[in-house]
């Protein structure tokens, strides 16, 4: 498939991919990805705020509230964001604003920095129900980088990110399948 991601970091030095089948059409997904919140993911908000030193989350959506800028997204396929920073420090240091934009990101390439991208992706599946895949990218702009970025990766993935992921896709997962069922309860109704 063309996927957004692999337009804008088609090369990449880590990765994660993490995947979930929901009983539910792509558009219920989409809205479902669009509206959990951090109030809905306790592990993840108590990774966030040691990582983020007591800050958590701010209210409503998550993909609204995001560090990382949107970057691309094509309704109900997939949502991309993304970010140049220096993610190994505390506070991560983010890139220049030129970096920012989908053109700007994809061209960058200033030695001393990490690009990160995070995509959501829809697959309709046979019998109306949609996959939904959460992949993670990361790339160093120059060796020195890429081994500071082993180091941070291997952190990060020991500290809960994977565990954060898979929390994501439960959630999306719950919204997405419990407004299945309105839905087909209400054309029920409708229908008697």
């Amino acid at each position: 498939m063309d996927w957004i991601i692999d337009r804008l970091l088609p090369a990449y030095d880590f990765r994660t991919r993490y995947t979930r089948e929901i009983a539910a059409a792509p558009t219920t997904v989409w809205a479902a990805l669009h509206s959990v919140t951090h109030d809905e993911l306790p592990a993840t908000r108590l990774l966030m705020s040691i990582r983020h030193l007591g800050r958590t989350g701010d209210a409503g959506p998550l993909l609204q509230k995001s560090p990382m800028p949107l970057l691309g997204q094509e309704e109900p396929r997939e949502v991309v964001a993304g970010k140049v920073a220096k993610f190994w420090y505390p506070r991560p240091v983010p890139g220049p604003e030129s970096s920012t934009t989908p053109e700007g990101f994809a061209a960058f390439a200033e030695p001393g920095w990490g690009k990160a991208v995070m995509s959501f992706q829809l697959s309709p599946l046979p019998d109306g129900r949609t996959l939904l895949a959460a992949e993670t990218r990361l790339q160093a702009t120059d060796a020195t980088v890429r081994r500071t970025l082993a180091c941070y990766w291997l952190l990060i993935r020991a500290g809960g990110a994977g565990y954060i992921r898979r929390e994501l896709l439960r959630a999306i997962s719950r919204h997405a399948e419990e407004r299945e069922r309105d839905n087909r309860h209400l054309k029920n109704r409708a229908r008697n």
